[in-house]
């Protein structure tokens, strides 16, 4: 199986990563000193308050792919699909079944459920990215519980469970799913892999799912 990271901006030059292409190889062989062989890159679509160069997407990711097998990791390609009430969700699954998805941090979309029912109806797993930044969402709430019934699948983020926030998900346990999130942070591959020791239930999971 190996270890993943399946949230990650590390494209050089996509979104608001802040690499460049030195910096993502930099990046790419800190995560094999870590031992994490599979990574996902999944820059922001949709997003209105991030500014993304879709037309470059792909062939940024065919340049990172090859830089990352000649280091011995698989680079999977993705999205991180932010959702409000548009009617169509276009997204790169990832390994072409789940789809990463954000939300406004402050409200839900107004149709939170119907939206998340697309994707499922498309045969796709959505993954609630950082699911711990909602301050509308909270890990005792009914919503939580039927998201997963649903069968999404929950993400957190290693500097979350650092700090704290994502604590109440994992003392719950509620993730699925840990990950970095990575905008450029050398040192979170190696607190992904020391955090995922911590919290084995989650290692198992994702175990399971990948």
């Amino acid at each position: 199986m190996g270890l993943w990271d399946v949230h990650s901006h590390l494209l050089p030059e996509i979104d608001d990563g802040y690499l460049d292409r030195a910096g993502c190889i930099r990046m790419l062989e800190i995560y094999r000193e870590c031992g994490i062989d599979h990574i996902v890159a999944t820059p922001h679509i949709y997003n209105p308050f991030v500014r993304t160069a879709v037309e470059r997407i792909r062939s940024t990711f065919e340049w990172a792919k090859n830089e990352a097998e000649a280091l011995g990791i698989s680079l999977h390609l993705g999205s991180e699909l932010y959702i409000a009430d548009q009617g169509v969700l276009r997204a790169i699954p990832i390994l072409d079944r789940f789809v990463l998805v954000e939300f406004s941090l402050a409200l839900p979309p107004p149709n939170l459920k119907e939206q998340l029912r697309k994707l499922i109806d498309d045969g796709f797993v959505p993954i609630i990215a950082h699911v711990e930044r909602y301050v509308w969402l909270d890990p005792k709430h009914a919503l939580v519980h039927k998201l997963k019934e649903m069968g999404c699948l929950l993400q957190g983020n290693v500097e979350a469970v650092e700090s704290g926030a994502a604590l109440p998900y994992l003392e719950a346990e509620l993730l699925d799913i840990l990950a970095t999130d990575n905008h450029g942070n050398e040192r979170l591959p190696l607190s992904l892999v020391q955090t995922m020791e911590k919290w084995p239930f989650v290692k198992k999971r994702m175990e399971e799912i990948w």
